[in-house]
Parts: structure tokens; sequence; C-alpha cells
């Protein structure tokens, strides 16, 4: 024969004290890059597993990609997407560069209305300072598989 159970049973063994946990720290964008970044690896990573450094890649390193918003069907990202692409250089145990896309509407319509900056330190004590913008980016990632992001 089954045991009944009353509401009492049921309840969850679990208390609370009374005392709120802390909230987690704010996520801070790295030193030297827009703080519009903040928590970019909490984002949708774009690529299964990190991508190895190629033969002539202008973001050499161990790279992960992740974006602010999912991907459309059509494969486009929606305006107000931020891509971030981070990369470990060869030889080092820190992050060295960071590349952003902002898909801002009308700011580049010829390129998607992606605006590119990239930013690489190197130490893991420096600042990032930017390295490249505009045309030299999105000269390279014209190439890309769908709307100018790159993730293998």
């Amino acid at each position: 024969m089954a045991e009944s159970t009353t509401a009492e049973d049921t309840t969850t063994a679990e208390t609370t004290t009374g005392e709120a946990a802390p909230p987690p720290p704010a996520a801070k964008a790295p030193p030297g890059v827009p703080g519009f970044v903040a928590g970019y690896r909490d984002w949708v990573k774009l690529n299964d597993a990190p991508i190895p450094p190629r033969d002539a890649d202008p973001h050499n390193g161990t790279k992960n990609v992740y974006a602010s918003k999912e991907r459309r069907p059509s494969g486009r990202f929606p305006a107000g997407t931020i891509v971030v692409k981070d990369a470990i250089r060869p030889g080092a145990d820190f992050t060295g560069l960071i590349a952003i896309m902002r898909k801002e509407r009308g700011a580049d319509p010829a390129h998607g209305d992606w605006v590119f900056v990239e930013y690489t330190r190197e130490a893991r004590s420096e600042r990032f300072r930017e390295q490249a913008s505009g045309a030299v980016c999105w000269s390279c990632h014209v190439g890309a598989d769908a709307d100018y992001v790159f993730t293998d």
C-alpha cells in the first residue's frame, strides 16, 4: 500500500536564512576596450571549439567568437548586434587580441552596417590599444560565409 503524503511533506527541504546572497560582481570590459563588451564571454558563442591559428592569420592566435544577439534564419545578425573575437597569441597564456564588430543601422550600408575595430596588447598587465579599424578589417571580412563574420 502506498504511503500518503501531505502538503507539509511536499514542501521543499530548503529554507532561507533571510539573507540574500550577494549579487555576482558586475562584468567589466578588458582594460582599454569599450565598456559595451563587458561580459561578452557570457554571450552566444558562435564557434563549437576554439579556432586554431592559421597561416597568414590577421588575428593570429587561438580564437573564440561571441555575439550579443542570435543570428536570424537568413544567417545575418540584427542591428544592434556586437560580435567579439578574442585570441590568445601563440606562446602566450593571456588574451592578446580583441576584435569587435558592431552592427549599427546606417553606419556603413556597403559593408553590412558593421563597424570594425581591433585591439591588441603584448602583456597581460597592459591595456589594449586600437590596432586596426575600418577598411583594413572589412576588406578581409567581406570573404566570410555569412554577414562578414568568421567562425572557423
